[in-house]
């Protein structure tokens, strides 16, 4: 049973991290507040090409897919909290992220287990 259901969260990962992608492309084009760091617009717009990278990895190299999704939202979850209290950045985009942050570290053992070993 627990086979069946990797796939399916895969997606689920997958989906988060294109909505992810499309927040990061709208802040490219409509730009970025003044009192933003350049440490802070080199973060949130390195995520423009990480995001859709690990939810291609997710599919084609799925162990390497759940550790960079890892990374991802451990770094982005933490650097926003962060945010919040040095610029006053919304809560409940943050909030959301919070949520999935908790999805991908319960359901990354389903993906890791499921997922074919590489070779290098």
């Amino acid at each position: 049973m627990a086979r069946s259901l990797a796939q399916p969260v895969r997606m689920v990962w997958a989906l988060c991290l294109a909505i992810g992608t499309c927040t990061h492309v709208a802040t490219l084009i409509y730009g970025w507040n003044d009192r933003v760091p350049l440490a802070s617009v080199i973060f949130w717009n390195s995520l423009t090409v990480l995001d859709p990278l690990a939810a291609v990895l997710l599919f084609l190299r799925p162990r390497l897919g759940v550790v960079l999704t890892l990374a991802i939202m451990v770094s982005d979850v933490g650097h926003n909290i962060w945010a919040i209290a040095a610029f006053d950045a919304m809560v409940w985009p943050v909030a959301a992220q919070a949520l999935f942050l908790i999805f991908v570290l319960a359901t990354a053992p389903l993906i890791w287990r499921d997922a074919p070993v590489q070779k290098a």
